[in-house]
């Protein structure tokens, strides 16, 4: 029987993991290993997780890194303790809860299309409610022109993301709270790019399988709900973090250009709410800069909880 390597990051939300855990015993038919990587979370967070009953299952592997090494990082050190009979890549946020046997019908999907590289499953909110689980790349012509325009042009099917989908369908990105991989696809695009630190992840990830042949698909008969997504304060450094990632990811997959457009369009947008709140203002600022990586929350993790 194949393996799957489910691979989750707890950051100080150690009971969200261990409901996690109970959630993949309760509805999961196949076997896998789970591996939680803590990511540098405080000793009382790290303690809770540690000393739970919840861990003492032979298929759980538990590290704990000193300090945050970011979605991606967290993620890949992870694959890097994983069995190397694994033939499937699992990475699933620790907020999340499965209404179904998620694993085991991702696996089959898997099983039957050979040129899946990339795979999720439908997401609910905490109420059960719908929620967007794939998007498109970013691109000009949506940008500039919109998403009808975009959809009217594109030499491939376009599918609306704000509706739910009976069958599995071919998309560009899927959500980064639950990512399938396939691992010979995973392991041949290298991984998590490890400049990302919170943002963009799945963007480059989907964009990278997809250009080296594999399809990312939505298969909806996997349902879960991730918990987060809430409505919270606005931080600055936060949303920082988005503008360096993003300002890289279209740097990474486009020329000159094409990344030009997409970095000025950003940039335009945060100039037109200028008067909307003191944020924005400092984010049309912080674009106008140049090497914007040394501001990333990767360098300061000691003046802000990620």
């Amino acid at each position: 029987m194949a393996k799957i390597s489910i691979i989750t990051v707890n950051y100080n939300s150690s009971d969200d993991t261990i409901n996690l855990i109970t959630s993949l015993d309760e509805v999961t038919s196949i076997d896998y290993e789970l591996i939680i990587i803590d990511n540098g979370s405080s000793k009382q967070q790290y303690d809770i997780l540690k000393q739970s009953k919840q861990l003492d299952k032979s298929y759980i592997k538990f590290l704990r890194s000193d300090i945050n090494l970011g979605f991606g990082g967290g993620n890949m050190l992870g694959v890097n303790i994983s069995s190397k009979e694994s033939n499937y890549y699992f990475f699933l946020n620790n907020d999340i809860i499965l209404l179904n046997d998620v694993v085991g019908i991702l696996h089959k999907y898997m099983e039957q299309n050979s040129s899946a590289g990339l795979i999720a499953p439908q997401m609910f909110d905490k109420n059960k409610n719908f929620s967007t689980t794939f998007r498109n790349f970013p691109n000009v012509t949506e940008c500039y022109l919109g998403k009808s325009i975009n959809r009217l042009f594109s030499l491939k099917k376009i599918y609306n993301n704000k509706i739910a989908h009976k069958e599995a369908i071919d998309v560009e990105i899927v959500s980064g709270a639950c990512m399938f991989f396939r691992k010979t696809v995973f392991d041949s695009i290298g991984g998590f790019d490890d400049y990302f630190f919170l943002y963009c992840e799945e963007e480059d990830l989907s964009k990278r399988c997809s250009n080296f042949g594999y399809s990312v698909a939505l298969v909806p008969e996997a349902k879960l709900i991730h918990l987060s997504g809430g409505s919270t304060k606005r931080n600055f450094l936060i949303e920082r973090e988005f503008v360096i990632a993003y300002f890289y990811l279209v740097s990474k997959h486009y020329d000159v250009v094409r990344a030009f457009l997409l970095k000025l369009q950003l940039t335009m947008r945060f100039l037109r709410k200028w008067k909307k709140d003191l944020i924005f203002k400092q984010l049309f600022l912080f674009c106008l800069k140049n090497n914007k990586s040394k501001f990333s929350l990767r360098n300061i993790q000691n003046e802000i909880k990620v």
